[in-house]
């Protein structure tokens, strides 16, 4: 029992940390000159695909090859490659025992609704309903640089 309480109170830490990192960028832009945004977040240089269809998606992750590494894993590269490739990722265990290669049906089905591709994923993404921005997103991805 007191095991999860340090896992809660952990977990406060972390969220405030982040609360207030996030108000600073948010609120102080003057503390980070030269920072480009898309939408609320603040990045160094505007990332690679920020001006297309995978704008959405490069808020976390990067598709160019040796991309910056960011909350979510790279994308370069992801048609036909294996299912939770990036050894380094903490992928949720739904997603480690997926199996196969990332086939263009299934990167629809998943951007559609990842939780019902893949139940017990930790994509927050609610899904994507429209058919052709989710081919545009794939397109994308199969020519990132």
């Amino acid at each position: 029992m007191q095991r999860s309480g340090s896992y809660v109170a952990a977990a406060v830490v972390i969220v405030a940390v982040v609360a207030a990192v996030a108000w600073v960028l948010t609120t102080q832009p003057q503390a980070f000159p030269g920072l480009q945004t898309v939408g609320l977040y603040k990045f160094k240089a505007m990332p690679v695909g920020a001006d297309g269809p995978l704008k959405e998606c490069v808020v976390c992750h990067s598709v160019e090859t040796g991309g910056p590494l960011r909350v979510g894993p790279p994308l370069h590269g992801i048609v036909g490659a294996r299912k939770a490739r990036t050894e380094w990722y903490g992928y949720s265990a739904a997603l480690r025992k997926a199996e196969g290669n990332w086939t263009e049906a299934d990167l629809d089905k998943f951007l559609t609704s990842p939780s019902k591709f893949l139940p017990g994923t930790s994509k927050t993404l609610i899904g994507i309903p429209d058919a052709k921005q989710r081919a545009d997103i794939i397109a994308a991805l199969k020519k990132a640089p």
